[in-house]
């Protein structure tokens, strides 16, 4: 999400708020020598370092009982990710099936139209 964010306002400063430790220290971490070779490591470097604007980032609990502005924003992008991933996962659960619309929106749990939209994109299914 970071990357994406980067490579998305190139110019403008940015506050990221990530619910993950992992990439806040990594962004800490690449003020200063000595920064990890891994593949996110990487991509992470990559965007930041192509940008022109610069980059805040704060590291907050979001899966705290005591919920405040960060964990009720971050409850929002959580819900709009799992809609992302469950439509990513219909459209790979229908390459390699090729269920009918119906059974792929109740199996993934996804509207009918989004259901009916994989099953019409999909270039087998269409012959």
């Amino acid at each position: 999400a970071v990357v994406l964010a980067c490579g998305l306002f190139q110019d403008e400063h940015l506050n990221i708020v990530t619910d993950s430790i992992f990439v806040a220290r990594l962004c800490l971490a690449m003020s200063g020598p000595g920064v990890s070779t891994s593949a996110a490591a990487s991509m992470l470097e990559e965007a930041l370092s192509s940008r022109q604007g610069t980059v805040s980032v704060i590291h907050v609990n979001s899966h705290n009982p005591v919920k405040g502005y960060y964990q009720t924003g971050n409850d929002k992008a959580d819900a709009a990710a799992k809609g992302v991933w469950t439509l990513q996962q219909a459209r790979q659960l229908h390459e390699s099936l090729h269920i009918g619309a119906k059974a792929l929106a109740k199996r993934c749990g996804i509207s009918t139209a989004d259901a009916k939209h994989v099953v019409a994109t999909c270039p087998h299914c269409q012959k």
